[in-house]
This record gives C-alpha cells, structure tokens and sequence, in this order.
C-alpha cells in the first residue's frame, strides 16, 4: 500500500495555471481505533533497509532517509498482531511496493511497455504455487524481480492456503495493471471521467493486496465461509477507497504543480466544474461518506452474524493507520514547519516547488527554472531530500564556497569506486588533482590533438557514400570514447569494442547521476564496473610490466606521499576518466551540431570562419549545457545572496537554471553566438576548485570534431521530416541527429 506521490504529463492546465492560493487542505480525522505500537518496530526498520540494500532495492541514501524520517511507519504499522519473522516479511514487500511506486512515478523507467514487461515476468514468478523456493536469479536482470523470486514469495506463499494465494496474486497482478493503465493514459494524454477514475484508483493504489498480505501475516481467513464473501469484500472496497482518496487529497499540492491529471480533487474539478476549493471539499465529503459506509457495513455484522464473520477492528486499524501516516510524513507537508501539525493547512502552489523527480525535467526543465529562478531560488526538494539552487548568482557562490564539500558523492559513487577524486576535498583533493592535471596540458594536449585529429578522420570516412546517418550512433558518442580510450591504452578500434566503451559508459554515468536511485542502475553499475574491470586488468599487468606513453602507465608509475597508488586507484581512475571524458564530450558535441543546423546562419558564419566555432561552443554549453546539474554538501550553513543552505544538507547547483538566468545574459533562451564575457561565466564545466580537470580537452575535441564534420560535408543537413529533440536530464541531449550527407 505505497504511498502514490505521482508526477505525470505536465501538459495540462493545472501546470500552467495554478489555480488560486492558498489550497486549504483538510483535516481528516478517521473514527477508527489506533493499532498498538510494536514493541519490535526497531527491529523492523533495521531488518528492511539491511534486507533492501543487500538486495539494491535502495542505495546508502535511500537508506539513511529511511532510517531517519516516518517513511518506513506505515509498513510496520501494517503488521498488526503479525509474529516478528512475518512482520519482518511484511515491511520488507512494503518497502518492495514503495519501491515500485516511486519507480514508476518518478521517471521513464515505466514508460514504452516497460511496465507491461515487468508485471509479466511478476505473473509468471507468482501464478506458479509451486515455485522453486531457492528462486532462480539468473532469469533477471531487474533488481525488483531478483527480489520477489529468490526472497519475498518463497518466503510469503507458504503463508495461506491455494484461495489465499490466488486472492492475493489477483490483487497484485491488479494492481500493477492499473498502474500500468495510468503510464499509458498519461503517455497518449487522454483523460478519466470520475466513474473512470475510482475502481482505476481503488486498484492503483494496491490497498487490496495488503489486505491479503494481512491476512497471511496474521493466519487471518476472512472467506472461510462463503456466506461473508461479499460482505467482507464490501468492508475491504470501501477501506481501500478511504484509504486512496485520503492520499489524493494530501497529495494535490505536489500533483497539481507537477501537472498530474490522475488525483481525485482534480478530477472533481475537471469533471464537475467546481472551483478548487469545492473540489477539495467535495472530495473530502468523499472520505466522509466512505467511512459512513464502512461503519453501516461493519454494522451489519452485529445486526445479522454472518458465519463466523471476522472482526472489521482490524481493517478499521489499518484505515487509521493509513490516515495518521498521510497526515504526519512530510512528502505531504511541504510547507508546515511543524509536519506532524493538526488542523486544516493552508498550502501555497506558488511556494510549492517542482521535483528534481518530476517527469518534466527531462522533457522540458526551462520553464521549471524559470519558476524556480523568479519564486524559490533557493528552496527544499522534499521528495529527493535537496535544496535547489537555481540562480546564477546564488550558483556561483555556492560551487565556489569553501563550505560546499564535494562529499556527496560518497553515496552517488562511493559504493561503486570507492574513495577516489571526485570524493575528495582540501589538500588530499589537491594532490590528487595535481597529478593528473599535467596529462590534459601543455605538451600532452599537443598528442591528444593528434588523437582527435585521427579518431576523427576515420569516423568521417566511414560515412562516405551513406545517403542519411544518425550522427550520435556514428559520430557523437563514439568519438570521446575513442579519444579518452587511446589516451589510457585502451583498445577501441573496432566496432564491438567501442560499443562495450560507450556502454560501459553510459552506466557509469547514470549510476553517479542516479538522483531517482533506481535500483536497475544501482545493482546494474556494480556489475559494469565489474566487467570494465574485469577488461582492463590485463592491460594494467601489461603497462606494470612494460610502461608506455599513456595514461594507465602515468597512473602506475605516479605516487602521493612517496607512495605509489594502489591498484584499486589505478582501477578507479580509468573508470573516471573514461566515462566523465566521454558522456558529456558527446553530449556537448551532439548539442553543438544541433545548434548548427537549427540556429539560423550560424553554420554558414562557422564555415566562412573556422575559428568562430569556438564561440559556436561557448554559447551551446552555456544554453544547451549537457550536464543540469551537480550536487554539493553543506559542511555549515551555506550563506548565498538569495538565502541560506542548513549544515549537512545536500544541494543541487541547476546548471542549465543558472546559465539562463536573465540577470546574468542578456535574452538567455536565444543562441547568440557575439556573447564576448558572458560566454566564459557560464557553468557547464562546474566552478572553484573542482573546475572539470578535462575542459580543455573537452573543447579541442569537440571543436576539433564539429569544423571537421563541417569540411569533410559542408552540405550536411537534416535528414526530411527530422528535427532533433532534446531530451534528459543527467545527460541533455538529442538521442538522434539523422542527417543528409
């Protein structure tokens, strides 16, 4: 029974034009009485997150927000009378459903079938009863399914007897359907009338299934007796229903600002007509009467003894439990200072911030900056647990701040390479960073040049006589590849073995931004890095042996303090420099070539001078940066002209916010390539002491690769009927540029 916080298609008038403020957001008190507290809830806790990152459900950051805010209380309040050892059981398929929830809410992940795929292979694991309990984890490369096959159903279906357990995988398979059905309602843009809406939410929200789960925790059969059948089902429909609705109406802040269609209130308003605050108040009266019809249907079980009908206290405490949750967790209290306040809130749309996690930052971030930038330039993400920082002022000050430390990424890739630069901070950091500076200077640059320069040559020539190409597939994203791969002495000359970079790559980097921490990219980089470098290890035994003119031999024969680097050292940084010298060199060049052919006489002015490609770049990473953004910890309070960052907390610098600030450049959504000063002031290789090492690289190679596409095509264009879109938020960029040669 997750807690369905969901952000959808932004193209709706509730993103545009927020209606008028404040909402106020009732009250709901549920007559029900509480369950007692467990005596074992610790316990509880700890055996979740443990069991959830052993598995990859969550990452040290899902983690210690679960250890410390109510996120987990609902999932043990659920447990009721449950002996310990299923109780356990039971938070841990709570957290399973959490997962799932915020998985398919907050990103693409669900989108193009992917959804429909997941919730196939789930139906095959649990429609068979006589499952091999020792589970098969090979079939899957999904955490959340390794999960449900080698743990969670062994250990659940013994639970009940066959009517149980088909009960209960109806109601999950049920659940996923209608999660699945609002993907794909959101995706074609339709819309739900209100008969539409309420068995879809009823289903959605997987209240049902929990009951089951309930029942086989608690050795609980509720339809022993047929007789009870279609009263307790009555009971259960209209628990589940107070349930969800109590949750759209906590939940319509965060909904109508992220321009989700799919909430009760804002179909009220749609379908009816009514204004907001008659659609809260209509909504409410919902609940109202759905607790009205649960206690006359309970009633009725004093009034006419079913066989053997079971005690309603139970599902009563569930429904409160449910009902205390919403009303004290704060991913519903944006606002409240105090989140577990009683009374009616008053919440201000205009001072509810969009979510890093919203689905509209990797469509269209620019106009959420503008919000941000004009309303909150400083201002808390409660859902990713980060302070925004969205203008350039405020920008610059903090990556340039002495008590902006670079120790988040302890969790965004410590567990994946441990300790290496980008974790570092102070004098160790400066070591560090002064040993490889050299091999992106002066004389080093001159042989990389020559790299470009031939990587280049060849990529160009094998798109000789092809009517159309895609440029990233054959240009873009292999060229940094190979480049960094020479520079370290790594093979990548043939096709096989640059697709294996590039995909190696591509993890990489996503696991660093995993800002979402899905768990397909938490447990699916453990075992990319593995494999590079389960690759790379000969080829380090062979420069130990025999030091050549690279980057692996420089690693090698470099030491710190009259000590050599260790070998996971060694291992670490080739996987650095190969995934940061290559992601966003080719998102950078992809964004350039687009600004090329789309901006208005800028390829012709290139062409006519070579040397204004430099300024064709400056004004692409200032515009189209392809990196957003980057996160910084406060050491101590962080005070920034437009406000301050609490000590300890995690903010997210908004790159591409900050480099379209109007305060800063002058009409910032236009491609102006005469920007002389302001060129140099953006952000798109970071700021202060943790400048990109690899930035003039970086130029020359894309620079180098765009005047030379340029020379070697002069009449490339775009292919008919194309036209390039960016999209994405860790990596911002076209995934295609189909050109005419």
């Amino acid at each position: 029974m997750p807690p369905a916080h969901r952000e959808g298609d932004p193209g709706t008038r509730h993103n545009g034009d927020l209606p008028p403020t404040p909402l106020i957001i009732p009250e709901i008190r549920l007559p029900f009485a509480s369950s007692p507290p467990r005596c074992d809830s610790e316990r509880l806790r700890a055996h979740a997150l443990a069991w959830a990152q052993r598995y990859g459900l969550i990452g040290r950051r899902g983690a210690h927000r679960l250890s410390t805010t109510t996120l987990l209380d609902l999932g043990m309040a659920l447990c009721g009378r449950a002996p310990t050892p299923r109780a356990e059981i039971l938070v841990c398929w709570y957290l399973w459903a959490l997962t799932l929830d915020d998985r398919i809410d907050d990103g693409p992940w669900a989108e193009n079938g992917a959804l429909d795929r997941f919730i196939t292979a789930v139906q095959a694991l649990t429609e068979n009863a006589e499952a091999d309990p020792s589970g098969e984890t090979g079939r899957f490369d999904d955490p959340m399914l390794v999960v449900l096959a080698d743990d969670l159903w062994p250990q659940t279906q013994c639970w009940g007897d066959d009517r149980w357990r088909h009960r209960l995988v109806g109601h999950l398979i049920q659940h996923l359907r209608a999660q699945a059905t609002l993907v794909r309602l959101r995706e074609t843009g339709a819309a739900l009338t209100l008969d539409e809406y309420l068995p879809l939410r009823r289903d959605s929200f997987g209240a049902l299934f929990f009951f089951d789960l309930i029942d086989g925790a608690e050795t609980l059969d509720p339809y022993a007796h047929p007789a009870n059948t279609q009263w307790w089902n009555t009971l259960r429909e209209h628990g589940a229903d107070i349930i969800a609705w109590t949750n759209d109406i906590h939940s319509i802040a965060k909904d109508v600002v992220c321009g989700e269609r799919f909430n009760l209130v804002s179909i009220l308003a749609d379908t009816a007509g009514t204004d907001w605050p008659g659609a809260i108040e209509s909504a409410h009266q919902m609940v109202n009467t759905a607790v009205a019809q649960f206690t006359a249907v309970a009633a009725q079980q004093a009034d006419h003894r079913p066989c053997a009908a079971p005690d309603p206290d139970r599902l009563r405490q569930v429904v409160r439990a449910a009902g205390d949750w919403h009303r004290s967790v704060s991913r519903y209290h944006l606002h409240a200072a105090d989140s577990a306040a009683q009374g009616d809130r008053q919440v201000d749309l205009a001072l509810t911030p969009p979510t890093l996690k919203s689905r509209q930052f990797e469509i269209d971030p620019y106009p959420l900056y503008e919000r941000l930038r004009t309303t909150l330039p400083i201002v808390y993400d409660e859902p990713t647990d980060v302070w925004l920082v969205s203008r350039h002022v405020d920008v610059k000050a903090a990556l340039t701040h002495p008590g902006a430390s670079n120790n988040n990424y302890t969790w965004q890739i410590g567990p994946l390479l441990g300790h290496t630069i980008v974790t570092m901070d102070g004098c160790e950091h400066a070591q560090h960073r002064a040993l490889l500076s050299p091999a992106f200077r002066s004389k080093a640059l001159v042989a990389l040049e020559a790299s470009i320069i031939s990587v280049t040559t060849d990529l160009l020539a094998q798109m000789r006589g092809r009517p159309q190409v895609d440029l990233i597939a054959d240009f873009t994203a292999a060229l940094p590849v190979r480049v960094m791969a020479r520079a370290l002495g790594l093979p990548a000359e043939t096709c096989e073995e640059v697709e294996q970079l590039k995909r190696w790559c591509a993890i990489g980097f996503a696991y660093m931004g995993n800002y979402r921490q899905d768990p397909a990219l938490l447990t699916g980089g453990l075992s990319n890095r593995d494999s590079f470098y389960d690759f790379i290890q000969p080829h380090i035994d062979a420069r130990r042996a025999e030091p050549a003119d690279d980057l692996i031999s420089l690693l090698l024969a470099a030491s710190i303090d009259g000590q050599p680097l260790s070998e996971t050292f060694v291992r670490s940084y080739c996987a650095i420099l190969m995934t940061a010298g290559s992601e966003t060199s080719h998102g950078a060049l992809a964004n350039l070539i687009a600004n090329l052919l789309n901006e208005a006489g800028v390829k012709e002015a290139v062409m006519a001078d070579p040397e204004l490609m430099d300024a064709a770049l400056a004004e692409t990473l200032r515009r189209n940066p392809p990196l957003q953004l980057v996160l910084r910890e406060a050491r101590e309070p962080l005070l920034l002209p437009s406000g301050t960052i609490p000590a300890g907390a995690t903010l997210a610098c908004l790159i591409g916010s900050a480099n379209r600030d109007p305060d800063q450049f002058s009409d910032p959504d236009t491609f102006n390539m005469s920007r002389t000063d302001q060129a140099t002031s953006h952000f798109a290789f970071g700021a202060g002491r943790h400048f990109c090492l690899g930035s003039m690289l970086a130029r020359m190679e894309i620079t180098i690769g765009a005047r030379m596409l340029l020379q070697t095509f002069p009449n490339v264009r775009w292919a008919p009927g194309f036209t390039p879109t960016e999209r994405g938020f860790l990596n911002r960029c076209p995934d295609r540029l189909e050109v005419v040669l």
